[in-house]
């Protein structure tokens, strides 16, 4: 595999920034998620959600420099042991299961599995008059996280919880 794309951090808006060898800009953020705190009823700190976003309407050629790049952004934000990583993958294209897969193919081709703890799961969300529907999450953190029992005792109540009083 090439190498990954050179990037930025920008100040202002939060995110790394890189333009593919086609000029398709994407920024990779990482997002305070609140979803744990209000589960537990206190403060779990250091919870973020990875947001990936491609700036540009073109579509993209396989590049696998942006999926390189990515998984850099990702290695530098688990310096912190203390950091967990919630990943829900968007359906506004109907590709959320897709993504889903291109994640997980992500982490187990990863070398990082074996200190970074993976689990996953699709949440069924239920409202009333709709069908339901499955959004597909993943919880990444560091084997060394001091709340390594708090993170997944929580995470596996997620679903509980969105479909409770519905």
């Amino acid at each position: 595999m090439q190498g990954h794309y050179n990037y930025v951090f920008d100040n202002i808006t939060d995110t790394y920034n890189f333009t593919t060898r086609n000029d398709i800009l994407y920024r990779v953020a990482f997002v305070v998620d609140e979803t744990f705190s209000s589960i537990s009823g206190e403060e779990i700190p250091n919870i973020y959600q990875l947001v990936v976003e491609k700036a540009n309407d073109e579509t993209e050629p396989l590049d696998s420099r942006v999926s390189a790049t990515i998984e850099n952004i990702i290695e530098r934000f688990f310096n912190d042991e203390r950091n967990a990583l919630i990943y829900i993958c968007s359906d506004t294209d109907n590709k959320a299961n897709l993504r889903n897969k291109v994640f997980n193919r992500w982490y187990q081709k990863s070398k990082y599995k074996d200190v970074i703890f993976k689990i996953e799961k699709a949440l069924p969300i239920k409202s009333p008059g709709f069908p339901e529907q499955q959004i597909y999450t993943s919880f990444m953190f560091h084997k060394q996280n001091p709340n390594y029992k708090k993170l997944k005792e929580i995470y596996n109540k997620i679903d509980d919880v969105l479909n409770n009083d519905k």
